[in-house]
């Protein structure tokens, strides 16, 4: 039985470590979007511009 608690303890933390990556690589495209943007609609003269 402490064997299986283990192996799922470990497969676990495995796989939050993954969520963890890819949590942080979704965060960092966001960001990198979002100062894609914000520089564009600044180009074009801002939000107030474009609506």
């Amino acid at each position: 039985l402490q064997a299986v608690v283990e192996i799922i303890s470990n497969r676990t933390a495995l796989a939050l470590e993954l969520i963890t990556e890819q949590q942080s690589q979704t965060r960092a495209a966001i960001y990198q979007n979002r100062l894609a943007l914000d520089y564009l609609l600044a180009e074009e003269g801002g939000v107030v511009w474009k609506i």
